[in-house]
């Protein structure tokens, strides 16, 4: 009984020092999502994803804003949420750049094919 006893005074004094110990600075994170957008961003995100790429800077901003207040916390989970969206922003704009290049890429084909018969008909006269 005083083992039990002993272990949970030894659980609850380990959850009361986690609950009361300070979270270290994000500042490699909030880096890291700041470097996420600016690659969003250089990729072309402005023009495939605007609203991720707004949402994304939009919470980085609000991450720095909490990082100054040292509320450490919301800051790592600002810029975690902000690179998550910058992702997302990267994603959508390949995925755009991509279906544009197979639309292109299909009227090539189709210019082609259309060429091809026209040189058809002509040999066939």
């Amino acid at each position: 009984m005083n083992a039990l006893k002993t272990l949970i005074s030894c659980s609850t004094g380990l959850l009361l020092f986690a609950a009361c110990g300070t979270t270290n600075p994000p500042t490699q994170q909030l880096t890291q999502t700041e470097t996420v957008i600016s690659q969003a961003a250089q990729i072309g995100a402005g023009d495939y994803a605007p609203l991720e790429l707004r949402e994304a800077r939009r919470k980085l901003d609000e991450a720095r804003r909490a990082y100054d207040r040292k509320d450490y916390e919301q800051a790592a989970r600002l810029a975690e949420q902000a690179q998550v969206d910058a992702e997302l922003a990267q994603i959508k704009t390949l995925s755009g750049k991509a279906e544009k290049a197979v639309t292109e890429l299909r009227e090539s084909i189709r210019l082609l094919k259309e060429e091809i018969e026209l040189n058809r008909n002509r040999n066939e006269r």
